[in-house]
C-alpha cells in the first residue's frame, strides 16, 4: 500500500544543527490530486481507491503505527491503476492518545474533533480521511463544510455507497468504523 523509496541520501544539517536531512527518491508518479483535475474518477476505480487505502490503512496498523496524513496529494496512481501512499506521517498507535496533530497535517481531510494541535487523536481519523476521500470524488470533487451534524450524502453516490462513506465521515468517531479492514469489508461486499 506504499511507495517504495528506489534510492535514498542522507546529509549532515548545516550550522549547529545536529542530525541528518534524509532525502528519498522515487519515479514520478501521478497524484490523485492531479489525475482528479483533469479526469472524472470512475465508479470502479473509485471503489477501487477506497480498497487499496484501507488495505494500506490495515498494513500500517498492523505494523503499530496510523497514517494520519492520507488526502489526494499523497496517494500515487501506479501501475494497473493501483493506488499507494507515498509520503511520511506516521504516528505509533501507542502514543496517539498522548500525540498532537502538527499544523501541516491538519487539512479538509482531517476529522472535526481534530481541531486544533491540542486535541488528542484517536484511531478513526485515517478512516475518516479515507471517507472524505470518497465523498469528494463521489460529490463532483467538492468537499463538504466541516461540521459537528452528519454530512449530507454525496451527490453521485446510491443510497449503499452512500452509507458507507457516510459511517466513515461520521462526526463523533464512536460511530465511525472502527477498523480499515471492517470499511474494506463494506467495500468487498457492496461490490458482491
Amino acid at each position: 500500500g506504499f511507495l517504495a523509496p528506489e534510492q535514498w541520501q542522507t546529509v549532515p544539517m548545516e550550522g549547529n544543527d545536529l542530525g541528518y536531512d534524509v532525502y528519498l527518491l522515487s519515479p514520478y508518479r501521478l497524484s490523485l490530486e492531479k489525475y482528479m483535475r483533469r479526469n472524472a474518477v470512475t465508479h470502479l476505480n473509485a471503489v477501487n481507491l477506497g480498497l487499496d487505502l484501507c488495505a494500506a490503512a490495515a498494513i500500517c496498523r498492523n505494523a503499530g503505527y496510523m497514517y494520519v496524513d492520507f488526502k489526494p496529494s499523497n496517494i500515487f496512481i501506479c501501475d494497473e491503476k493501483e493506488y499507494r501512499i507515498g509520503d511520511l506521517g506516521f504516528v505509533a498507535l501507542n502514543s496517539l492518545t498522548y500525540a498532537s496533530l502538527p499544523e501541516k497535517y491538519h487539512s479538509p481531510y482531517t476529522p472535526p474533533e481534530i481541531a486544533d494541535a491540542f486535541s488528542a487523536l484517536n484511531d478513526t481519523m485515517d478512516i475518516y480521511a479515507v471517507g472524505m476521500i470518497l465523498y469528494q470524488i463521489y460529490n463532483n470533487g467538492q468537499l463538504p463544510v466541516h461540521t459537528q451534524e452528519p454530512l449530507p450524502a454525496p451527490e453521485y453516490a446510491d443510497r449503499e455507497m452512500a452509507a458507507i462513506i457516510l459511517k466513515a465521515c461520521d462526526p463523533d468517531p464512536a460511530q465511525r468504523w472502527q477498523d480499515p479492514t471492517q470499511m474494506g469489508q463494506a467495500l468487498v461486499n457492496y461490490m458482491q
